[in-house]
């Protein structure tokens, strides 16, 4: 029995239309989602929990509510409402965004639940009013019951192509090319103006000439009052000397009367004294620099100890720090530098000044990826690409701690840097790293550098040299480095540091079972930055 025909309203090329770009758009804010919350609750495995939670819950109650609204009225009213209303939200989140975020990491500082509120305050309207767009165009299309399956299975596979298109054209091209702010906005403006195209279409035409007038009026002053407010947000902070949207994170250089800093997400990762672009500015990058004194001097060549160290591998780059002190003051060295993100790389060379040297190789890698693929052995290898809410857990794993094994040589030295608190959650992390390390390097000795706030730099010297940290002729020979101005000069203060104390068994973490987002510390030493502390990274 075939079923009674419905008349069709509107045109299908409107219909699928309406459905692609609403599809593509709620697709993009979840994208953007990360970016937007990212500098003030980080890029944790919470954080897209959070976001992907509350945007799914949206959606079911998008497609509810839209199905209830078009059996109550016309459909294209409800295009109009749902997309006029979602749109100006859009418009509030590119201008109060910032600001809002800031006083929902206030109220609650929980790392699950924080990023749960803000992301309902800020994304849910508009996810729930573009979900309830599908059943009203489903409403819309149907002009043959007969074939009812047929028009729904296109509406809404033309709405998931559009859903791809949205993710791949923000996370590949709109996000790096526009920054987040600017794609918010004009996701709104896409959302206003296919709003005001079914207003017209449905509403305008079937009133009265006054009505239709002041209607445009009001409908149109208004998205432009508000499409001015997205294009000039209310931020928290001062603007950024630069700010970019990388493939990986939110990157801003900001400076203050003395410092440059990079901020990458939440997280400050260089510091640069603007009088003196290579000068070490962080205790804990002195530190580092104390696995040279682990090494024979130039003057022990010729003799039965090891050569001194001829080749270096640093993973994280920053803002150079590192490298820009060992062009100055190691120049005999040969460095290789991994850097996950291209757009670090460039901050480091446009707003640091580090310009590599010819014995300085610079590779645009992952970590994991250049250890695997790389046959070269190190006399020092440097891990710095940790940061107290920014930490690639697979690095942190004992496979990879087992490749770094294989790339050092017999009598080299690994350094590491862990951002950490001084208890709680995150000194179980720095457990689970040592027990790591241990997996592969039985000799271990730790240093707490004294960062931020409540927070100190953890770094781990590894290796067989490691075990002269505790003899006299390391502290002799670092002294002489200090002399010779090839070691910073406060590294000799630091050795008041290192830890004595064993450190208690921890979780040994792998590839497969590396629960380190359970490990992080709910410490908010890089949000106090904010208002003046002393950053924590290199």
């Amino acid at each position: 029995m075939t079923a009674p025909s419905v008349p069709a309203c509107s045109s299908p090329i409107s219909l699928f239309a309406t459905a692609f770009l609403t599809g593509a758009v709620v697709m993009a804010l979840e994208i953007l989602g990360s970016r937007l919350l990212a500098p003030v609750f980080g890029n944790s495995l919470y954080v897209w929990g959070a976001l992907i939670g509350v945007i799914l819950a949206a959606m079911s109650s998008g497609y509810a509510l839209g199905g209830w609204l078009a059996d109550r009225h016309h459909g294209g009213s409800v295009l109009a409402g749902l997309l006029l209303t979602s749109g100006a939200w859009t418009f509030l989140l590119a201008w109060k965004g910032d600001p809002v975020m800031f006083q929902v990491a206030d109220w609650v500082q929980d790392p699950r639940w924080g990023p749960c509120l803000a992301a309902s305050i800020l994304l849910a309207p508009p996810a729930l009013g573009l979900s309830g767009v599908l059943p009203a165009l489903l409403r819309l299309s149907i002009g043959d019951m007969g074939h009812l399956g047929r028009h729904t299975g296109r509406m809404i596979a033309v709405s998931t192509v559009g859903s791809l298109v949205g993710t791949w054209g923000t996370a590949f091209f709109l996000l790096s090319w526009l920054g987040s702010v600017t794609l918010v906005a004009l996701l709104g403006a896409v959302q206003v103006l296919l709003g005001l195209f079914w207003w017209w279409r449905s509403v305008a035409v079937q009133a009265r000439a006054a009505v239709r007038t002041l209607g445009s009026l009001v409908l149109v002053g208004g998205g432009l009052g508000l499409a001015w407010l997205a294009w000039h947000p209310d931020l928290v902070l001062p603007a950024p000397v630069y700010q970019e949207d990388s493939p990986y994170q939110q990157l801003r250089v900001r400076d203050t009367d003395l410092i440059r800093i990079l901020v990458l997400d939440r997280t400050f990762h260089a510091v640069m004294w603007r009088f003196d672009p290579v000068d070490l500015v962080l205790p804990y990058s002195h530190m580092m620099m104390a696995a040279l004194a682990l090494m024979p001097e130039p003057q022990d060549q010729g003799t039965a100890v090891s050569a001194p160290p001829r080749r270096g591998l640093i993973l994280g780059h920053g803002g150079g720090s590192i490298a820009k002190w060992l062009a100055r003051y190691w120049p005999e060295l040969t460095l290789d530098i991994v850097e996950v993100d291209p757009s670090v790389v460039r901050a480091a060379e446009q707003y640091f000044s580090y310009t590599p040297p010819a014995s300085h190789h610079v590779y645009v890698k992952d970590a994991r990826l250049f250890l695997r693929t790389a046959a070269d052995q190190y006399d020092v290898i440097w891990v710095d690409a940790f940061a107290r809410h920014l930490v690639p857990f697979h690095l942190t794993t004992k496979e990879f701690f087992a490749e770094v094994r294989s790339h050092l040589k017999p009598d080299g030295v690994l350094a590491v840097n862990l951002a950490s608190s001084r208890s709680g959650p995150d000194r179980q992390r720095s457990q689970a790293v040592v027990a790591t390390m241990r997996t592969s390097f039985p000799v271990i000795e730790s240093f707490a550098v004294e960062g931020s706030k409540g927070a100190d730099n953890l770094i781990f010297f590894a290796g067989t040299p490691a075990a002269t940290i505790r003899h006299p002729e390391f502290a002799d020979r670092l002294n002489r480095l200090i002399e010779g101005r090839r070691m910073p000069a406060k590294t000799s203060m630091l050795l008041a540091t290192r830890r004595e104390e064993a450190w208690p068994e921890g979780v040994v973490l792998t590839d497969d079972y590396a629960p380190f987002d359970l490990l992080m510390g709910r410490g908010e030493a890089e949000m106090a930055m904010a208002t003046g502390g002393m950053p924590s990274g290199r």
